[in-house]
């Protein structure tokens, strides 16, 4: 039995790693994303068209591969709509707080859709789910679901929380990298990777082989971005150098410790096996 991630109608035998683009739910929240950390390389009006931009796009994609529009997809069109047309309208304070404070408003707007979509027991990425998915159980695909939403609207949380300290606690608005950039992607690149590691174990399960990835697996993929983080304290001077310097070691070092521990324990990289 092989369970792949794939459009319904797929090759069969598409390995289950090569995931869709356009059937994976981080697709849907890319709009929030541009939103959140192109305000301030551009002005909030233009990064609010770029994200409206990248609304309209993702919906006529859907149109274009013959499929309907993805709830999130929809929520993203009319919440940017909505957005350039205040940042066309609005005076210049209140511009001026959007500029300042963009990406904590979108962090809050997405975790709320989170949180809102499991409360009413339709987790946004459901319509990704069924499509990378077709072949699994509608009870493993609603248990992926919940975790996987659950994961976002936590790490969505976070990020908030870091805008928050860093927009409304701390002193220097426009020069912290941590609580501006670092604190606040760190927690959404921990919630894509787990999700995938979530997706790929469920389904090894459900096809009667053991639970892969293992843990080694997430933690090598998540303490890999401990060396670009470094990078950016260093580039950016937000830190003393020697903290960039260790967090720059301490990703290679896990990274490569973690990787080894994952092929000493599967023996071979993998997905997961077929029969």
């Amino acid at each position: 039995m092989r369970l792949t991630a794939r459009r319904r109608g797929a090759d069969p035998d598409r390995p289950d790693g090569l995931l869709l683009f356009f059937d994976d739910p981080v697709t849907g929240l890319l709009p929030w994303f541009s939103i959140a950390f192109l305000v301030g390389p551009l002005t909030f009006f233009w990064a609010s068209v770029v994200s409206l931009g990248l609304s309209a796009g993702l919906v006529l994609a859907s149109k274009l591969r013959g499929e309907e529009a993805k709830v999130l997809e929809l929520s993203d069109l009319v919440f940017f709509i909505a957005l350039t047309v205040v940042a066309a309208l609005a005076g210049p304070s209140v511009i001026s707080w959007l500029n300042d404070h963009a990406d904590e408003v979108a962090n809050v707007a997405v975790a709320l859709l989170a949180y809102g979509s499991l409360a009413i027991g339709r987790p946004f990425t459901s319509q990704y789910t069924i499509n990378r998915f077709p072949n699994a159980s509608e009870e493993l695909r609603a248990h992926l679901d919940r975790v996987g939403t659950t994961v976002w609207a936590l790490a969505l949380t976070f990020a908030a929380l870091a805008g928050f300290y860093g927009e409304f606690v701390l002193p220097d608005l426009a020069t912290n990298l941590w609580t501006g950039w670092i604190l606040q992607t760190a927690p959404l690149i921990v919630a894509f990777n787990a999700t995938i590691w979530f997706d790929r174990r469920a389904l090894a399960r459900q096809a009667g082989e053991p639970p892969f990835p293992g843990i080694w697996a997430l933690l090598r993929d998540i303490s890999f971005w401990f060396i670009p983080s470094g990078c950016l304290s260093l580039i950016f001077d937000s830190a003393p150098p020697a903290v960039g310097w260790a967090l720059i070691a301490v990703g290679a070092t896990m990274t490569l410790l973690f990787w080894a521990l994952q092929v000493r324990e599967d023996g071979r990289l993998r997905i997961v096996a077929s029969h």
